[in-house]
């Protein structure tokens, strides 16, 4: 099932009611009626608002998609405690923090582990046959 701009809407919203949470965020509940009731989207201000109000990326607002592991550091909505959105972009960021938790123990056997595990997972990458668009 693809998830629409109102199911993102929704897992930002957690348990407040649309018109509850457009009021927070400083949305007139008319215009957010039509953005909800309607499927439309947002004006640039109105999703800057919703951004920051949130803490979610524009590109995962708007389309959905994960963003890339390169870019994690720079989003505001993984260093969140707790969100329920952006799942996969939490896992990622807790997994590289992690890694540099590692890193900084200087505890030489757990480094020579995680790097027999990371070069495990790099060699079954790289075997992977590369998907076309």
């Amino acid at each position: 099932m693809k998830q629409t701009f109102r199911d993102r809407l929704r897992l930002l919203m957690k348990e407040d009611k649309p018109y509850t949470w457009a009021r927070k965020i400083g949305i007139e509940k008319g215009l957010f009626q039509y953005y909800w009731q309607k499927g439309k989207i947002p004006t640039y201000d109105n999703l800057i608002k919703i951004q920051n109000f949130t803490g979610c990326s524009l590109d995962w607002l708007l389309t959905g998609k994960a963003v890339a592991v390169d870019q994690l550091e720079s989003l505001p909505m993984v260093k969140e405690l707790s969100p329920v959105y952006g799942e996969m972009n939490l896992r990622r960021i807790k997994s590289l923090e992690d890694v540099k938790s590692v890193y900084a123990s200087r505890d030489i056997k757990d480094i020579e582990l995680l790097e027999g595990i990371l070069e495990k997972l790099g060699a079954g990458i790289r075997k992977r046959p590369v998907r076309k668009k």
